[in-house]
């Protein structure tokens, strides 16, 4: 469906390579696999990579770097420097059609002998090309395989067999075996710290002095579906912290821009699970290109589709949105209630027509009484996403997300049942609940055990509020706050037993909650 793109502004910034955005930020379904797919379709020098090709499992299949990173040993530079040998050696097999190992030579062959070799930045670059070009043409899960037993090799012929002293937990707490491990993972971490990261640096100066140097020749390698199940999920946070640096460091080269989609609920976690003394989140702030956005354009979104599809099955002129739909429901704007029913994402608006087309097979104009049929489907369709979309943050999503049924559209936090969420807790928190991965089990099982009704609250409340389905008021003096919307989640201290809550319309159908 390229022909049914929008743009919502951002496309121009994302293929401009002077901007400083190329990290694409949206919750599941704002449209960032759409705007890879459209940079595709419409730029000539396109290279996509794709995570589970990396074979990255290899990484953590490796007993060795997992014994490091559990002794303590950071391995953050590794992992820049994984990324920057693929990218730089990607770029290169592109431009120069690396396919098979004959025009591999060739090229290594005349490159070299072609650059002034006097510049000793430029000398270290072409001994790394030299060192590595002859395999230039194999796959890339190769050089992933090739650049981890390089380390690995570096790190057995440093340590000998001192490493098993970092698997061994006989001897913890004895003097002299402690001195000895930390001399150990230190070696190790000098190790790591003197891979061949500033030679990879002396590369990239040389690409963007000597071979992507043209500025009418723009090329993009692009990274999507990175939320993916493509490696374990601590080393994926590390991975892509890794990789957001690298995408930050190859700036350098001016006519070349690297850029990957990321959720936005995968960029806090990396942000989270990464942090270390000394980040700054904020430093990363100009990478990012947040997609929004607005009724109008998802109107002109979802015209041009009404479009395509009319003309293709009923009439010869394309209808739009409001000629297809009644004018208004419940006297509200059929547009208006229908964007109030999504999380203002494309893919939420489509969902909900396509379960209105479905509804009206064979009727050449949608009625109010299909459309209230549509979205009950759509409403429970949107139930599960979210149970779904939020999986590794709420698994247990599904259990309480119920504990808004019946309530009315809005309400004060103060007349949520104690003996609904009572039941919810001795049914689901009891046990080993204080170590579950869902913070609301966490939280249910400390209230039975003596905390407060309001701490569980509070943490229920942040979580809902965080997937968008509910929003809030936090006093009299304020108005209400969405995170679809970009608000940050309350504090504990916003959070009152007087605050009020909304559910929102999306969910209405499914949770049985009254309109009012």
């Amino acid at each position: 469906m390229s022909q049914c793109f929008v743009d919502t502004g951002d496309f121009e910034t994302l293929i401009d390579c002077s901007k400083p955005q190329r990290i694409l930020v949206g919750r599941t379904g704002a449209g960032k696999s759409a705007l890879i797919a459209n940079l595709k379709n419409s730029e000539d020098n396109v290279i996509e990579i794709t995570p589970e090709n990396l074979s990255l499992n290899f990484i953590s299949n490796s007993d060795m770097l997992s014994t490091l990173e559990k002794a303590g040993v950071k391995l953050d530079i590794f992992y820049s420097l994984l990324w920057k040998h693929v990218f730089t050696v990607e770029l290169l097999r592109y431009k120069y059609d690396l396919s098979n190992e004959e025009n591999t030579k060739k090229w290594s062959f005349s490159f070299l002998s072609a650059l002034n070799k006097k510049d000793q930045t430029k000398e270290r670059a072409l001994n790394y090309i030299r060192d590595w070009g002859d395999k230039f043409w194999y796959q890339t899960e190769y050089r992933i395989k090739e650049v981890t037993q390089k380390l690995e090799g570096e790190l057995k012929s440093s340590l000998g067999t001192n490493i098993e002293l970092l698997k061994s937990e006989t001897n913890i707490g004895i003097k002299g075996s402690e001195e000895k491990k930390f001399e150990v993972i230190s070696k190790a971490q000098s190790v790591v710290n003197s891979i061949q990261v500033k030679l990879l640096s002396d590369v990239m100066r040389l690409l963007a002095e000597e071979v992507f140097n043209d500025p009418k020749q723009k090329y993009y390698v692009v990274i999507d579906k990175l939320d993916e199940n493509w490696v374990e999920s601590e080393l994926r946070y590390r991975l892509i912290r890794s990789l957001i640096e690298t995408v930050k460091s190859f700036r350098v080269i001016p006519n070349v821009k690297i850029v990957v989609a990321l959720r936005l609920d995968l960029l806090r976690s990396v942000f989270e699970r990464t942090r270390d003394s000394g980040f700054q989140e904020e430093k990363y702030q100009s990478l990012l290109l947040p997609i929004h956005w607005d009724k109008r354009v998802l109107e002109d979104l979802l015209n041009k589709r009404v479009a395509k599809f009319t003309s293709e099955q009923y009439t010869k002129r394309p209808l739009t949105l409001r000629e297809l739909f009644p004018e208004s429901i419940s006297r509200e704007r059929f547009v208006d209630y229908l964007f109030n029913r999504t999380l203002y994402r494309p893919r939420d608006a489509i969902a909900f027509v396509n379960e209105c087309l479905k509804q009206a097979y064979g009727q050449t104009k949608i009625m109010v009484q299909t459309v209230r049929l549509a979205e009950i489907e759509y409403s429970a369709q949107r139930f599960d996403y979210l149970c779904y979309e939020w999986g590794d943050h709420f698994p247990n999503l599904s259990q309480y997300l119920p504990l808004l049924e019946k309530m009315p559209n809005s309400f004060k936090l103060s007349s949520m049942s104690k003996l609904k969420i009572d039941e919810f807790c001795l049914q689901h928190c009891i046990n080993d609940s204080e170590n579950s991965k869902d913070p609301i089990i966490r939280a249910g099982n400390a209230y039975l055990n003596n905390n407060s009704l309001h701490a569980f609250i509070i943490v229920l409340v942040k979580a809902l509020f965080q997937i968008g389905a509910i929003g809030i008021k936090t006093d009299s003096f304020s108005g209400q706050i969405w995170s679809f919307l970009g608000t940050r989640t309350p504090s504990d201290g916003q959070i009152k037993p007087t605050s009020e809550i909304f559910v929102h319309p999306m969910l209405w159908s499914r949770l049985g909650v009254n309109p009012k």
